[in-house]
């Protein structure tokens, strides 16, 4: 029988989970202190709370030597459901085992598949809200991501039926999209995890993990073509000046960018925001120059979460709008913890359009590790009532 985690259940008021029983003495480890030593495989954790992510180990001994080790990390239900992005409140699951590496997540109400990738391939679509990987190596990194779908018009809380007939229009008029897509909501769940090498490494021989001090944060909207058609006909600018560029996290040319660092070896770790809005510039039907403006920064909004003791994060949010032309707003929305040991857990939406991308710099590199990416749809989908796209990302270990 092999050394696996046989079942979790997530309750209102406890995280109970067992494994398979394969003798010994076992050890269950919460965030690295020591919460459970016995024979019976299994542990009810009722202290927590809600929402937040925790790393479990569970060690099983021999003669008081470690023989095998198990890695889970997991949550608690969301005492409120964020109704702006549901994902913020989703629970997900992450076993790590020597044998697989296992991945469970809140079914999602209407949602009828997802689809799962590993490092950007794809591996498989699945109608349960759970994945087995069992290829893989124990000395390699993984990022996996869960992609799915659902009708606007399903959407529990945030939108209406009479929303979802408007982007229906949308649709119709809109001849670069169709009147399904237009309506259909967009979900994105990633997962980074370390090697398994060093999450299933007994707690006791475990380095203790350097503590990353500096984190640095990169939003940038911009629109990737040279010429955009500005999708009122009626305007006399019937052109804007692009970004003419793909997803750079170092691009000169942008919309908007919003740049954050925390630094916990200051005193404070104070957090610095710093929100820059590029240059619009518009064109007449044959793209001779019209007149050039930049927008205000003030939609710009960042507010500080301190969570408890080096663990720190944010709430930003975005509406700004093109000065040259009555336009809807490009809205996004980001919530984000940074831990001083290196873990993440970052989540948002934003319109499907223009191109959004979202960068991270852990510690003292200088490379921005991509965290999100998104192509546009056309302006035509900064539309309220255009179905908008959800995405998380965080870390295990």
């Amino acid at each position: 029988m092999l050394f696996e985690m046989k079942m979790v259940v997530h309750q209102a008021d406890v995280i109970s989970f067992t494994w398979n029983d394969v003798g010994g003495i076992y050890h269950v480890y919460k965030d690295g202190e020591h919460v459970y030593e016995g024979t019976v495989p299994e542990f009810n954790d009722g202290d927590f709370k809600h929402a937040k992510l925790y790393n479990y180990t569970i060690e099983r001994t021999e003669d008081g030597e470690v023989v095998d080790v198990i890695a889970l990390q997991t949550s608690a239900f969301a005492e409120r459901k964020n109704n702006d992005n549901p994902l913020q409140s989703l629970v997900m699951t992450t076993i790590v085992a020597k044998t697989q590496i296992a991945l469970s997540w809140e079914e999602m109400s209407d949602v009828k598949d997802y689809e799962v990738f590993r490092n950007d391939v794809y591996l498989a679509t699945v109608k349960n809200n759970c994945y087995v990987d069992r290829d893989f190596s124990l000395d390699e990194t993984y990022r996996y991501a869960i992609r799915s779908q659902r009708s606007l018009a399903k959407s529990e809380d945030r939108f209406n039926r009479s929303k979802s007939l408007t982007s229906t229009i949308f649709g119709m008029l809109n001849p670069a999209s169709s009147k399904e897509e237009a309506a259909v909501e967009v979900f994105e769940v990633t997962k980074w995890i370390a090697r398994p090498t060093e999450l299933l490494m007994p707690v006791q021989d475990k380095v203790r993990r350097l503590t990353v001090d500096k984190w640095k944060y990169r939003y940038t909207t911009f629109l990737a073509d040279k010429w955009v058609a500005n999708p009122n006909r009626l305007s006399w600018n019937r052109y804007f000046k692009g970004d003419d560029r793909g997803f750079d996290a170092s691009g000169e040319s942008f919309r908007t960018r919003a740049d954050i660092e925390l630094a916990y070896d200051q005193v404070g770790a104070p957090l610095t925001f710093t929100k820059m809005v590029g240059l619009s510039i518009a064109y007449s039907r044959l793209k001779r120059f019209r007149e050039q403006a930049t927008a205000s920064h003030e939609g710009i909004v960042l507010k500080r979460l301190d969570h408890g003791r080096e663990e720190s994060g944010f709430h930003l949010t975005h509406a700004v709008g093109n000065p040259l032309t009555t336009a809807p707003k490009i809205d996004y929305e980001v919530r984000a913890v940074m831990r001083r040991n290196g873990t993440f857990d970052m989540t948002g939406y934003h319109d499907q359009a223009p191109h959004h991308e979202i960068y991270m710099i852990r510690g003292e590199g200088e490379k921005w590790l991509p965290i999100h990416q998104a192509e546009s749809k056309g302006l035509a989908w900064l539309s309220p009532p255009i179905a908008k796209q959800y995405w998380r990302c965080s870390s295990f270990g």
